[in-house]
């Protein structure tokens, strides 16, 4: 098990140990997980993108070297943390990539951002997630340990050797505990609407999310650009839809960078 890192919270090399910073990049395409992921699942996904556009997955804590920090549980504290170091690297035009429990932290960012008139995204990228606002995840986190086993089973993501592998898994439930909080977080009272398009990509096959709900990321946006786009694969198309996924995110950013003011 690797130890943490010495450097800051607030340290690049935390939160961004996979990014190749580009000498002047047209753009940032910041990446966040699903639950229980890492920054393992963007790995060369830097050849798929447009030429200048600058890949930052982002490590979140209690996962490989940062396995031995403590994960977090809470949205608003884990949006506190990520601003700041965001912060310097927000001198481009930028989108999020959000992938399941990711789709509710970056729309979390953004909804942030724009509350604080700072930069906004040039848009955001939201897969296998329905909006907070028709929110149809149970709350498996707030479970017993062995019935929250039985119920991570029931997610594809989750490699059947570390059920088996009782050692491994006592280290990670912890992180996977914490990140379905993060999912599962529920919207507070009434909030505004973003002004920024909206890329969603979801699987007909997926048992987690209606695709019906999909369609309900257009009421988190007053912008007119917001397109939904399914395939197939279920839950994780992420992994077998890869290629499929960064040409329509390449289409994407190529679009929005052409209207960016």
């Amino acid at each position: 098990m690797h130890s943490a890192p010495s450097s800051s919270p607030h340290a690049p090399d935390r939160w961004f140990p996979t990014r190749k910073p580009l000498t002047a990049p047209r753009a940032r395409l910041f990446c966040l997980p699903f639950a229980g992921g890492s920054v393992a699942i963007y790995h060369s996904w830097s050849q798929g993108l447009p030429a200048g556009v600058e890949l930052c997955p982002i490590q979140l804590p209690g996962r490989e070297r940062r396995l031995s920090e403590k994960p977090i549980d809470s949205l608003p504290v884990l949006v506190d943390m990520l601003l700041p170091v965001l912060a310097p690297l927000l001198d481009r035009p930028f989108a999020f990539f959000g992938y399941s429990m990711g789709a509710r932290i970056s729309l979390e960012l953004a909804r942030r951002l724009q509350a604080r008139s700072g930069p906004r995204p040039l848009g955001l990228f939201l897969g296998a997630a329905g909006p907070p606002a028709v929110n149809t995840r149970e709350p498996i986190h707030h479970l017993p340990e062995d019935q929250f086993i039985a119920q991570l089973r029931r997610y594809d993501g989750t490699p059947e050797e570390l059920f088996n592998h009782r050692e491994l898994l006592d280290l990670v439930l912890p992180t996977l505990r914490a990140d379905f909080a993060l999912a599962f977080t529920e919207n507070g009272h009434q909030p505004p609407k973003l002004e920024v398009p909206i890329s969603v990509m979801g699987s007909p096959e997926d048992k987690h999310v209606p695709t019906a709900n999909l369609e309900r990321w257009r009421d988190e946006t007053t912008h007119e650009d917001v397109r939904v786009r399914l395939f197939p694969g279920g839950h994780f198309f992420i992994k077998p839809q890869r290629d499929a996924i960064l040409a329509n995110v390449s289409e994407d950013l190529t679009r929005w960078l052409g209207s960016a003011p």
